[in-house]
């Protein structure tokens, strides 16, 4: 045992003649460089034994931990160090690709170069004390380090509690009342008498009032909308408040449930992480943007037959609105114009067709699916139980079945019927031979890039669906429909009725309106940049658009006397599959997307696809039929 012990310590003892931070940093390195498990286990124990053979050694481990930097050790590590999202954002990108360099003995910037990860905290978690000899004493924080880190985070988080943004969160507060105001001169108070019964009480009050404080923000935000910016600094205050309860209860003496050492690790585990610093501070802004974006998918499912009905008659007018649509296209890419110029009429003619077709209350069957995943997500989270699960994905599916029914069957002969009109009246064809034989080849499902690019386009109409829950989360957080009601400007302008009725109008429809342009730009200007710009060729596949494609290019062929043939039906077979793909893929990441925003796993959406199989079996007209009487 003798020998094995002198070689255990064995390791350590070309330390020794180290001094300060860089014996502590070798220490530290020397135990971490064996991965987390029993090997490192027996490793720190044989250091605990080194320590107590060679207390000189001991002495300047205890001084070099006791660094002027522990205060900032524990006062920042793993709490942001900058106020604002995007400026950490910025500074732990810059940080992930430039080198800095840290001051001589800084704890917290030791503790960031040890690259330590979670599984180094819980390999932490899991040591028996009794072990370790007096090396939890000599890593202990001194009580000065304790006390003016505790004073230091106090007076962060007044300032952060105090901030106007804040302050304007809680209705009615004001600084004069708020508990952040009394927080500063309760920590002191108690952390120069931490044994006396009257600072700790005064001191707890004024945490929880804090804390009191801090829920009602979080409260007020949930209902007026999220922003990322207030919910990074309410996040960033919640940390605070909880690192120093943690650290005046050390100082008490009292016990922690989870040890310092293990927080602090965790903590630098995730301080330099872009990833952690988006799931912390996104996740929220996520949750809110696809609760706006169901709320909107409701409005497109048909529980009853008046409402399937009514879908249908919507998305024939959606046929209508987009023959015009396609017309416009063919129009403006005969024009001789710039690229820039070509992308940003492309995108005004789509987002325009959408808008108008959102304000008549038509309906375009490939904009649905994202919205009503949304509205899915909202009843899984709810657990009403699989059966009504099921019962609304067969009602989501039955309302975009007719509604794509309605738009293809509406566009396909009213497309046909005008560019045989148009051929009537001007005397030639509304398209060229080489115009028309190349939309259809460009179509086949088997020898084109359809088929890929009607998935793009699924994503272009989920991402497209996201903008408009964002722009909704955005109105509310803003209040602008009662901004632009109120607004003096406007009332001089416009008048008080028609600064009122613009604000009503916003609060209905900014969202989607916005939603319809980014959805234009994207369906517009994305191909154009990506085609001319970037030599890259790309191009969306949108099954309404591509009925009236096909249509025209049918009609301008029979009219120059040429009879396409198996041309025509293989573009004519790819109709369905580019509208299969714009709703899977649309549908697919829009349910994806909500359901990790609710903190849903891939479990619960694997179970909805095994009960929807089953039911699909039994009954696929419910899927695909009207509502039952």
């Amino acid at each position: 045992m003798a020998a094995w012990h002198s070689e255990g310590m064995d390791c350590f003892v070309d330390l020794s003649a180290l001094e300060g931070p860089t014996a502590l940093e070798g220490t530290l390195r020397r135990v971490l460089e064996l991965p987390p498990g029993p090997g490192r286990t027996a490793r720190i124990q044989q250091l605990a034994r080194f320590l107590e053979a060679n207390p000189g050694f001991a002495a300047a481990l205890q001084e070099a931990w006791s660094h002027a930097s522990a205060i900032r050790l524990l006062a920042e590590t793993g709490l942001p160090d900058q106020p604002s999202f995007l400026a950490e954002g910025l500074q732990r990108f810059l940080d992930s690709l430039i080198p800095r360099l840290d001051s001589e003995g800084d704890l917290y910037s030791l503790l960031n170069r040890l690259e330590l990860t979670e599984a180094d905290a819980e390999w932490l978690l899991a040591l028996d004390p009794a072990g370790l000899g007096q090396l939890p004493e000599l890593l202990r924080p001194t009580p000065e380090a304790l006390v003016h880190a505790a004073r230091l985070l106090a007076h962060r988080a007044a300032a952060l509690g105090l901030s106007r943004e804040l302050l304007d969160l809680i209705p009615g507060a004001n600084d004069r009342d708020s508990a952040f105001f009394e927080l500063p001169h309760a920590v002191r108070q108690h952390a120069a008498q931490p044994a006396e019964v009257g600072s700790l009480d005064h001191f707890r009050q004024i945490l929880a009032a804090c804390r009191t404080e801090e829920l009602r923000a979080h409260a007020y935000l949930e209902r007026r909308g999220v922003s990322t910016e207030l919910v990074f600094r309410l996040d960033s205050l919640h940390a605070q408040l909880d690192r120093l309860e943690t650290l005046l209860a050390l100082h008490r003496g009292e016990p922690l449930g989870q040890p310092l050492a293990a927080e602090l690790i965790l903590g630098a585990a995730s301080q330099g992480s872009l990833r952690a610093l988006g799931r912390s501070s996104l996740k929220r802004l996520a949750r809110k943007v696809v609760e706006h974006t169901g709320a909107r998918g409701e409005h497109y499912i048909a529980s009853d037959r008046r409402g399937w009905q009514h879908m249908a008659w919507a998305a024939a007018g959606g046929g209508l609105l987009t023959v015009g649509t396609a017309a416009v296209k063919y129009s403006v890419m005969w024009l001789p114009l710039a690229p820039l110029v070509l992308g940003l009429a492309h995108t005004a003619n789509y987002a325009i067709s959408f808008g108008v077709m959102h304000l008549l209350g038509l309906a375009l069957a490939s904009k649905q699916p994202a919205l009503t995943a949304s509205a899915l997500a909202r009843t899984l989270e709810a657990k009403g139980g699989m059966a009504a699960e099921v019962d609304l994905v067969a009602a989501i599916a039955r309302t975009q079945t007719v509604a794509a029914l309605g738009n293809v069957l509406a566009t396909i002969p009213l497309s046909f019927a005008f560019a045989w009109g148009w051929g009537h009246l001007t005397g030639h064809p509304l398209l060229s031979l080489e115009t028309a034989h190349h939309g259809l080849q460009e179509m086949h499902p088997l020898v084109s890039w359809t088929l890929p690019f009607a998935a793009l386009t699924g994503v272009f109409l989920w991402a497209s669906s996201l903008a408009a829950g964002w722009a909704a989360n955005w109105s509310a957080f803003r209040q602008l429909p009662e901004a632009v009601a109120l607004s003096p400007r406007l009332r001089r302008t416009l008048g008080i009725k028609r600064a009122r009725a613009l604000g009503d109008f916003l609060g209905r429809h900014f969202d989607a309106l916005f939603g319809n342009a980014v959805l234009g730009f994207l369906l517009g200007f994305v191909p154009v940049l990506l085609s001319k710009f970037a030599g890259v060729g790309v191009g969306v596949r949108h099954i309404t658009l591509q009925s009236a494609a096909w249509a025209m290019d049918l009609a301008s062929l029979l009219q120059a006397g040429v009879t396409p043939g198996h041309e025509a039906l293989w573009s004519l077979s790819a109709i369905p599959l580019i509208g299969l793909l714009n709703f899977g893929v649309s549908f697919a990441l829009a349910l994806r997307t909500a359901t990790r925003a609710r903190g849903m796993g891939p479990m619960e959406r694997r179970a909805l696809w095994v009960d929807i199989r089953k039911a699909f079996i039994r009954n696929p007209w419910r899927f695909i039929g009207p509502p039952p009487r």
